[in-house]
């Protein structure tokens, strides 16, 4: 008598409809922490981007002023009036191609170091895409912060 080998017909659709589930799930959980990520790394990278500025300014004894642009946002900080673009700035943070939006910073609010006794215009930004939100918080003797408001997001303190 000869012994069949191998598997049916049915237990390999069992094993790949689990399979689809399986991956169906890792797909957007990978899709979820992708999102946290590039608010973490976005709201991390500006503020060290205010920090290098501040430093820049207290260093040298300089003012600096910052002007956002929009479409794709790039944050420009300047010694003397707004540029006209984001490329004629003396320094410049670019949105890396991400999906976080910022808010809170218009043409007729300003945030400003001053080099003199490091001081800062108080102002508070908002970094935000699906996941959640985020707010970046300078205070006028130039502390900048960072914090989530909305959703979880590790290594980062609530507000």
């Amino acid at each position: 008598m000869m012994q069949n080998s191998g598997f049916s017909l049915l237990e390999l659709l069992v094993v790949v409809g689990i399979c689809a589930i399986f991956a169906s799930i890792g797909v957007t959980q990978w899709k979820t922490l992708q999102l946290k990520e590039e608010l973490l790394t976005t709201t991390k990278q500006l503020t060290h981007f205010f920090n290098e500025v501040q430093i820049n300014a207290y260093t040298y004894n300089y003012t600096y002023h910052f002007y956002l642009f929009s479409s794709p946002w790039c944050l420009v900080a300047s010694k003397g009036d707004k540029p006209n673009s984001c490329m004629e700035g003396e320094l410049r943070y670019i949105k890396p191609n991400n999906s976080v939006e910022i808010s809170g910073l218009t043409n007729k609010k300003i945030i400003s170091f001053w080099g003199r006794r490091n001081m800062a215009q108080t102002a508070s930004l908002k970094l935000h895409n699906k996941i959640g939100e985020t707010k970046i918080l300078i205070s006028f003797r130039g502390r900048v912060r960072f914090c989530y408001e909305q959703g979880y997001l590790s290594g980062m303190p609530p507000c």
